[in-house]
């Protein structure tokens, strides 16, 4: 899969986003993942500020971003483990303060994925819903664009107010090829990204060793 970063996502900052391809002959969510006390020691250390700036570029001033509410939300309720591979991708989030995108990605077509504003009239399903939501124009996504019976783009996450999944990409319980995506924030050079992705690798070495990981390339688009 090529994966272009267009000029309106370059305007909002983003210079070194990270995207690799997870594989295995196992299903991806099975597997058992870590524990609280091994999740609590990735809670500690500041976050780049970028990732406020970024929501506050978006229009969305004050909105918390995904790792500071995620810290939170296990501050407030407690560690609760969802397998290896969600486990890792949490546990990075906690530490390196921007949200990671997983993604199912066995049925892709050929297309290409477009990291981009979103134009008017985009509309998606969140995922754990049925229910289409408009997107609203210039808020961040990133989704398929192209291939299969021409389409533009078919949005895999939206970044805004509230950071959301799309349904149509929601892991299942067979899901054996994913995406996982690294959007990184203004400000921050490409060993953020680097880093927050090298979280998740290094647990999965660890905890799903069959689980090949394969960094695609992200190139401007024209």
């Amino acid at each position: 899969m090529n994966v272009l970063l267009s000029a309106s996502a370059r305007g909002l900052g983003l210079r070194h986003p990270r995207v690799w391809s997870l594989k295995s002959g196992r299903p991806l969510l099975s597997g058992t993942g870590i524990g609280a006390e091994e999740a609590a020691a990735f809670s500690g250390g500041e976050h780049p500020p970028g990732y406020r700036d970024l929501l506050a570029a978006l229009g969305h001033p004050g909105t918390v971003p995904a790792g500071e509410r995620l810290r939170r939300t296990v501050a407030e309720r407690g560690w609760r483990s969802h397998g290896p591979v969600v486990d890792a991708v949490n546990a990075a989030t906690m530490e390196h303060g921007g949200g990671i995108g997983l993604h199912r990605a066995d049925d892709t077509g050929g297309a290409r994925m477009l990291i981009t504003r979103a134009p008017a009239g985009l509309r998606m399903v969140p995922a754990f819903s049925d229910r289409s939501r408009p997107v609203p124009e210039g808020d961040l996504v990133y989704g398929l664009h192209g291939g299969r019976d021409g389409e533009e783009l078919r949005p895999m996450a939206w970044l805004g107010r509230r950071d959301c999944d799309s349904a149509d990409f929601q892991l299942l319980d067979d899901t054996t090829e994913a995406v996982m995506v690294v959007l990184g924030c203004p400000g921050t050079g490409a060993g953020h990204t680097a880093e927050a992705g090298g979280t998740v690798l290094e647990l999965l070495a660890r905890l799903r060793p069959d689980i090949t990981a394969t960094e695609l390339v992200v190139t401007d688009a024209p």
